[in-house]
């Protein structure tokens, strides 16, 4: 940040960068004519203090017979100018200079041409100093001739002397032309402007006063309430000392020409705040940002996508836990994911970390996969799912992990996640000005566009767990192996006892508690493979409801995190800048 002065009041080389600073901020948001202005009023600027500010230009410019060449000789102490009703036919000023060192320069840059060049001590012969050392007085062609050049020529120097002197007559003093083309438009430079109403020896002092009055509720009206007026006669010479007197102080002082500078720099900062306009960022906080994050998640379909992991999940589980003789039946339904067209990027496991993972080992005919076998494998209908993946291939990352690619949005989920965006980027934009509102919603309308790419992206790059096999499943595994051994072993034996008596041989049956073994063994495997069955159950759904919240928190955390860097944060940076705009402005201005 620019450091202020030590009064508390903006240097004019801080006031200078705020306005480019202000421009730059701006960018394309402003009018690139209005943005080349700036640029000529700050080259102007250097151009202007880098020749001599110990030189003070002033400008004496007038009508037609206003007494302006009178006037100007009366001030130069000589006769320089031409006077008379019609002036030369040349369109370039006059210039009479008090102190001519380094001064030549200055008067190439204001195309005062050689000839038209005074020096005042040389043509008195006099080495005295003088306390108008410094002074460069120009006389300007009539701004009113019936000559274009010689209007163009007051047109251009009005823009670059020091201090304007404006001579009015009596007759032509409340000309609309004149103040609607010149005294209006400084308004932004009364500290550098002073009015003269010439010619007062043709009235009465009644009238005089008259005059003054009724001019100066003019320049009142054009926004020139604090610029002098003075009343005076260039024939008689009557109120041309206070003329001086003026002009002797802005010389001295040596301010003028820093005055009109920030003068222009605080008038062009204007133009800029008219052509932008005013306006405030709209109230924008965490309950607006959990909004727009919540219909984005409502848009994608989170919290289905949770449901189907959950559900797939359980019937994962059941499949890898239930009764081995019927489990298989489970192979044939379709994972809930693919159901929703979600597809499952999983990383494969080898063979002897315990079967197939989600997604693995899908044939990618639709519902039913060809399923991994291993111990228990449960590859099923889940590696339908991966299988009808486009791509198809497997990502890699941790063993046991899934990556979700979410489905493309319908057009209604589309539609409702970019109008999300769209109310956020309108609470956000507030009372901005229209170019910068058009710039806040054209950041939301390309956030809008990235969201379900960059969802996709992320959500593929993100490890779920999706397919991860619990170590419980395993060991239910195990056992209900281990049970259906046991109730196999039961049916064999019964089977031979039965065969043995068939064929009259005498075998001892064991018992175990007035029991026959065989049938202990056939009821205890079938028993335990039904309570292994149900509990298995009842621990799938836990797992399942557990999974469901996992992925919905997941997901949520996901797409609170890709609203905030794909919306929030973008149109945070366009209101950074207009913020930086308008205090960068608010300073060229102050």
């Amino acid at each position: 940040m620019k450091r202020w002065s030590r009064r508390g009041r903006i240097t004019l080389p801080e006031r200078v960068t705020a306005l480019q600073e202000a421009v730059a901020a701006g960018g394309k948001r402003l009018p690139a004519d209005l943005a080349q202005t700036v640029q000529v009023v700050v080259d102007r600027a250097g151009e202007r203090r880098q020749l001599s500010v110990e030189h003070t230009v002033v400008a004496l410019a007038g009508a037609t017979g206003s007494g302006k060449s009178t006037l100007f000789n009366r001030i130069a102490g000589m006769e320089v100018s031409v006077v008379g009703v019609r002036r030369p036919t040349t369109s370039d000023p006059l210039a009479i200079v008090w102190g001519t060192q380094g001064v030549i320069p200055l008067l190439d840059w204001l195309a005062v041409p050689p000839r038209h060049r005074v020096a005042r001590e040389s043509v008195l012969d006099s080495g005295a100093g003088d306390d108008l050392d410094g002074l460069v007085l120009l006389d300007l062609p009539d701004h009113d001739s019936t000559q274009r050049e010689h209007r163009d020529t007051v047109d251009r120097l009005v823009e670059m002397v020091d201090l304007f002197v404006w001579i009015l007559d009596p007759q032509k003093y409340a000309d609309a032309a004149l103040h609607e083309r010149y005294l209006r438009p400084l308004a932004s430079h009364q500290g550098v402007t002073v009015i003269v109403l010439n010619q007062i020896d043709r009235l009465t002092r009644a009238d005089v006063v008259e005059c003054v009055t009724d001019l100066r509720g003019l320049l009142d009206k054009d926004g020139l309430d604090e610029v002098p007026v003075v009343a005076l006669s260039a024939a008689t010479g009557d109120g041309v000392e206070v003329l001086v007197d003026l002009i002797r102080t802005a010389v001295t002082k040596r301010r003028a020409v820093d005055e009109r500078i920030e003068a222009d720099i605080r008038m062009t900062a204007e133009l800029v705040a008219t052509a932008v306009g005013s306006g405030a960022p709209g109230s924008v906080g965490d309950g607006e940002r959990r909004q727009l994050a919540s219909a984005v998640a409502s848009a994608s379909g989170a919290d289905v996508v949770a449901t189907a992991a959950g559900r797939s999940y359980l019937q994962r589980a059941r499949v890898a836990t239930g009764w081995p003789i019927t489990r298989w039946l489970g192979r044939f339904r379709r994972d809930p994911l693919s159901r929703l067209g979600v597809r499952i990027r999983s990383s494969a496991l080898s063979p002897s970390a315990g079967g197939s993972v989600l997604g693995s080992g899908g044939s990618g005919s639709g519902g039913a996969g060809s399923g991994g076998s291993g111990s228990g494998g449960a590859g099923s209908g889940a590696g339908g799912a991966a299988g009808a993946s486009s791509g198809g291939g497997a990502s890699v990352g941790s063993s046991g992990g899934a990556r979700i690619s979410l489905p493309a949005p319908t057009p209604v989920q589309r539609s409702r996640s970019d109008a999300a965006v769209r109310e956020y980027a309108d609470a956000a934009a507030g009372s901005l000005p229209p170019a910068w509102r058009d710039s806040v919603r054209s950041v939301a309308a390309s956030a809008g566009t990235r969201l379900p790419d960059e969802l996709d992206r992320r959500g593929a790059g993100t490890d779920f767990g999706i397919a991860s096999r619990p170590g419980w499943w395993r060991l239910f595994n195990v056992l209900q192996w281990l049970a259906l051994l046991t109730a196999a072993a039961g049916v064999l034996w019964l089977l031979a006892l039965a065969g043995a008596s068939f064929l009259r041989f005498d075998v001892a049956e064991p018992a175990v508690g007035g029991l026959p073994v065989p049938t202990v063994l056939l009821a205890g495997g079938l028993v335990l493979g039904v309570l292994l069955g149900l509990l298995g159950l009842v621990a799938a759904r836990r797992g399942g409801r557990r999974q469901e919240a996992r992925v919905r928190r997941q997901l949520h955390d996901l797409i609170d995190n890709l609203a905030s860097d794909v919306v929030v944060q973008p149109i945070d940076a366009e209101l950074a800048k207009y913020r930086a705009f308008a205090t960068a402005l608010e300073r060229a201005r102050s």
